[in-house]
């Protein structure tokens, strides 16, 4: 069937669905995005990714009105109604949302006045996929030489993610670990990433600055909660390259998958190369949310 797509406040085809070449997302990657996931025409965690997505708009300097009609779509219903008429509602949806400071013929500089572009569209999940990696565990690779230049928020400059990705796929495994020039793990390409060291549950802490630490995801903070509330201690620290090979368990989580366990890094086997009980457990807590 054809997709349709949320442009600037109308569903269109998305054959249809352009936009200019002048658009500073298209240009600059000046712009930010969501990406979560709808379970039977309900998306997942959306206070949470508005809020993080306000935060984003605020950051760049788009003026907060500029999203005011997106926002007003949401509430009134818009990501469902893209969903049912995408034929997602009795199945799992990737939604993303996007919005650029929009179009702008200028420089670098960006012009006072533009309208900032918004889009929502809404397509299928590999559920089978999903399920084999949350059942199995996924191997990465550690990644240094470059990093995300603001991992504080979700913007459209994505580029160091998708080498990352790029260069993991060609090695044969599932996920790329952002390192710095010490060693020190922030986050994955695609996912936040926690460890598990007798019992106390390790995540890298947030950065003081949008261009420090790991972005502040969505189920990450989920998890946090959760364990807490499982009465785990939670420690929010500086993980290291040698530190991750020696731990008991390892896990990564983002919107999509939820909770994945991480069971090999560098081809070193992350304790017995299986996950363990407190991956399990917060797996299980995440899906019993999502559900």
């Amino acid at each position: 069937m054809k997709r349709l797509v949320y442009l600037n406040g109308r569903l269109l085809p998305e054959s249809k669905a352009s936009i200019s070449v002048f658009d500073r997302g298209f240009n600059y990657g000046d712009g930010v995005f969501e990406t979560l996931t709808a379970k039977d025409g309900s998306p997942l965690f959306l206070k949470e990714h508005l809020m993080r997505l306000k935060s984003g708009v605020k950051a760049l300097g788009i003026p907060q009105a500029g999203i005011k009609g997106l926002l007003g779509d949401i509430e009134n219903g818009a990501i469902g109604e893209l969903i049912k008429k995408n034929g997602l509602k009795n199945s799992s949806a990737n939604i993303k949302i996007i919005v650029t400071r929009g179009v702008d013929a200028g420089g670098h500089t960006p012009k006072k006045g533009a309208r900032p572009t918004v889009i929502i569209t809404a397509k299928p999940v590999d559920e089978n996929a999903v399920t084999r990696r949350r059942k199995r565990g996924i191997k990465a690779v550690t990644i240094s030489g470059f990093m995300p230049s603001f991992p504080g928020i979700k913007s459209l400059n994505f580029l160091p993610n998708i080498i990352g990705k790029d260069r993991a796929l060609s090695s044969g495994a599932d996920e790329g670990i952002f390192t710095d020039g010490s060693g020190r793990i922030t986050e994955g390409t695609s996912a936040n990433i926690f460890t598990v060291i007798r019992g106390v549950l390790i995540t890298p802490r947030l950065g003081k600055t949008l261009s420090e630490g790991p972005l502040p995801g969505v189920v990450r903070g989920a998890v946090i909660r959760l364990a807490k509330k499982e009465g785990i201690k939670v420690k929010e620290a500086e993980i290291y390259k040698n530190g991750l090979y020696r731990c008991d368990e390892a896990f990564l989580t983002n919107s999509v998958s939820g909770v994945t366990p991480l069971i090999k890094i560098d081809n070193k086997l992350i304790h017995n190369g299986k996950p363990g009980p407190v991956t399990r457990l917060l797996q299980g807590l995440v899906m019993e949310e999502m559900r």
